[in-house]
Order: C-alpha cells, then structure tokens, then sequence
C-alpha cells in the first residue's frame, strides 16, 4: 500500500474533536460565566466583611482552576482526523491546533475487526475501531502485526456515512465471494 495511490481527494473525513460544536457552546459560557463572576466578586468585596471575603476566596479558589482548564482545553487539545478514499483505503491522522498533522496508520475497510460506537453529548458518537495489522506510517512505512485500537470523536451524521461505507464495502465483498 503506498501513498502514492492516494492522490484524489477523500470520499469521506472524520474529525475529532467536534470543534464547532464546542466552540458554538463553550465560548459563550465561558465568556457570560466570567462577567457573572465577575459582578459577584465586585459586589462581595464592596461588602467587606469577613464571610464576604471567604467567600471571595472560595470562588477564586474554585472558578480560576476551572476557568484556566476550560480556556487551555480549547487551544491545545490534539485532534484526529480519518480518511476515506475510493479505493477502500482509510488514513488516521492526529493534529494539534497549530495545523500540523501527522499520519500514524493506513489500512483497508477490511482490516477492522470491531467498531463500537458510544453516544456522547451535542449530537457526537464515539467511535473505537480495532484494526488488524495496520500499516504504521509515522516515521517509515511498517507493518504491526497485531491489533491496534483508535478511537474519534465525530457528529452523529458522520458517523452514520462511515457505517454506510462499512456495510456497502462488507455487502460488496459478500456478492463478489458468492459470484
């Protein structure tokens, strides 16, 4: 299997994280979450008591982690991306969020041995395959001899077309064994 057979665009892409998704949701709330904790801060520390104040520390203690988390988990999260061409050939990749990708796996359609699917929140699917001798790519071609097991998060809708590849592949490859 080589790269250069791959030259025409994929017929189907599977990216993980869900980012627009996420970036319609949590950038908002973070936002509106920050003004709101803000105004209570401003109005506990005009009080200038003392339970005001250990509950201005209680609040910093807890949301200044949180918020941190929330921000980092937007900007360095790694992605992963999977690839399927015409020729029944499927590509892993992961990504940073600087763009840079890297291929890790190349396989075929009939190369998975299992794929569970979870249901996750804001319409997502978790999918786990579980590829038998895969191809790894990173640094040189090389072929692993055994299982391997990836998983991406994906839209629902996503999710759907690639089990539609799966079945069409398994169904044609049942009509080609019985002819």
């Amino acid at each position: 299997m080589q790269l250069e057979c791959l030259q025409d665009d994929p017929k189907l892409i599977l990216m993980s994280p869900y980012k627009d998704t996420f970036n319609r949701v949590g950038g908002p709330s973070i936002i509106s979450l920050s003004v709101m904790v803000l105004w209570i801060l401003k109005h506990l520390m005009a009080c200038n008591t003392d339970f005001s104040d250990k509950i201005v520390m209680a609040i910093v203690l807890i949301y200044a982690p949180l918020l941190i988390w929330f921000m980092s988990y937007s900007l360095f999260i790694n992605g992963v991306k999977l690839e399927v061409y015409k020729n029944n050939i499927v590509q892993y990749y992961t990504y940073s969020n600087r763009g840079h990708s890297l291929l890790h796996y190349q396989f075929k359609l009939q190369d998975i041995e299992q794929l569970t699917i979870k249901r996750r929140p804001f319409n997502c699917v978790k999918l786990t395959i579980k590829i038998k001798n895969p191809i790894c790519v990173a640094l040189h071609e090389k072929k692993i001899n055994k299982l391997k097991s990836v998983s991406i998060i994906t839209a629902k809708l996503k999710a759907d077309a690639f089990m539609h590849e799966i079945q069409q592949f398994q169904s044609d490859k049942s009509d080609n064994q019985v002819s």
